[in-house]
């Protein structure tokens, strides 16, 4: 039974087997969403899609809860364990480590600590800000030097800090995990690991890591009909706007209650996944989060729509025997908006943006810490960027937001920051 293998649409593989989205082939839309509103025909022109379109209303955040509700990582979850069976249940395996590395924006910590939960094994705590920002190492002699169960690490970041001490703690745990008979499973991200990999080598320490693939346009398919169905009891069916086209397949959305010939003469040019999703994939680069994220923000409402009453039908378990579907309108992914990065935040800003996607996050006294930068000017960015959209503070932590997380990545690759391989 082989180390690499996949449950469900999780699936974990070496890095030479990883890729990202296929780029969809461009096709021209025909108008459709224009029909369904007097006064708008077909001699409005483009002029008049867009009058139109303008005037879909943003879903509630209650209704976008019932219908993209967050990810469950269960399966995931499960996925690593199937994963690492063999190594687990090998008397004399190769390398007493195994890590599993994923982009930002993919849930790989809530992964870990399931997995950990699920199988009753130890998680190995981080230690304090200060500790790691400080000489004292005592905290990696009271590591285990052997036990039954496998130790997991669900956030190498936690262990980590882009600051000369910061770093000898990691390397220093790195040498005790390496040299030790405990076995350890590591969750890693990686715009930490390639910078690891480039000032230490750390791929060297470990005989064998793993990638998270990226999820295609069929899988966000699979993983958008399922979060829709998990929480909605209302038939649903997701049109995009100027072509009325289906989003999702209706028969999956449509519970199974849909009368089955007026879907098939609806759909009997349509073709799955659908065009909105395989950009969707491209864009977000099959990242679960920033996927689900940029989801969520499509998600519209026709002019006139009563907002309460849907939210409610939708939530209403005396729904459930209804053929009647809810439909959810989409705008082209063109003129979906996304965050897009101030203008002139120049290296200041790129360096910024790169120790928070290194660390997952950072309160505002590390922040302040670690760069090197004006207290003022960094207030000024963090003030900034968050109001672009592009970071965001939870919980007294600054990260990158997961629709800001495309902007930037392609803002740090145009200033030649390095990137990582996902």
């Amino acid at each position: 039974m082989s180390e690499e293998t996949s449950l469900s649409f999780w699936k974990f593989v070496k890095p030479g087997k990883f890729e990202l989205p296929a780029e969809p082939a461009s096709k021209t839309a025909h108008s459709f969403f224009e029909k369904l509103f007097s006064g708008i025909g077909e001699e409005a022109g483009d002029g008049g899609m867009e009058a139109v379109q303008s005037e879909l209303k943003s879903a509630p955040r209650s209704l976008i809860d019932w219908l993209a509700p967050y990810p469950e990582w269960e399966k995931a979850a499960a996925s690593i364990k199937e994963l690492l069976l063999p190594w687990l249940e090998d008397d004399t395996p190769e390398g007493n480590s195994r890590v599993i590395v994923a982009p930002y924006g993919s849930g790989l910590g809530e992964m870990f600590q399931l997995l950990a939960k699920n199988n009753n094994w130890p998680v190995l705590p981080a230690p304090d800000y200060n500790i790691l920002r400080g000489r004292d190492f005592s905290w990696i002699e009271n590591l285990p030097a052997k036990s039954e169960e496998p130790l997991v690490i669900p956030r190498l970041e936690a262990f980590f800090l882009r600051h000369y001490n910061g770093l000898e703690h990691l390397r220093k745990l790195i040498a005790r995990l390496f040299h030790s008979r405990q076995r350890c499973i590591i969750g890693c991200n990686s715009w930490l690991w390639h910078y690891l990999d480039s000032a230490m080598q750390i791929r060297d320490s470990f005989s064998r890591f793993y990638y998270l693939q990226s999820l295609s346009a069929q899988d966000l398919q699979t993983l958008f009909c399922s979060l829709e169905s998990r929480k909605s009891y209302r038939p649903t069916v997701f049109r995009q706007a100027d072509t009325g086209s289906f989003i999702l397949p209706p028969e999956m959305t449509g519970k199974g209650r849909l009368d089955s010939a007026a879907i098939k003469a609806d759909s009997s040019v349509a073709t799955f996944p659908s065009a909105f999703i395989k950009k969707l994939a491209v864009e977000s680069r099959g990242i679960p989060l920033v996927a689900w994220s940029i989801w969520r923000n499509s998600l519209k409402l026709a002019p006139g729509e009563d907002v309460a009453e849907i939210a409610r039908e939708v939530a209403d378990k005396d729904a459930a025997a209804t053929a009647t579907a809810k439909t959810i309108w989409v705008k082209a992914f063109g003129d979906v908006e996304l965050p897009a990065l101030p203008a002139d935040i120049g290296q200041a800003g790129a360096f910024l943006l790169l120790f928070l996607l290194q660390h997952d996050g950072l309160k505002t006294d590390v922040v302040f810490d670690l760069l090197s930068l004006e207290k003022d000017r960094l207030i000024g960015l963090l003030n900034r960027m968050q109001k672009a959209g592009i970071i965001v503070n939870e919980n007294e932590v600054w990260r990158a937001s997961w629709q800001g997380y495309p902007a930037i990545r392609r803002f740090l690759a145009e200033q030649d920051h390095l990137q990582d391989a996902m």
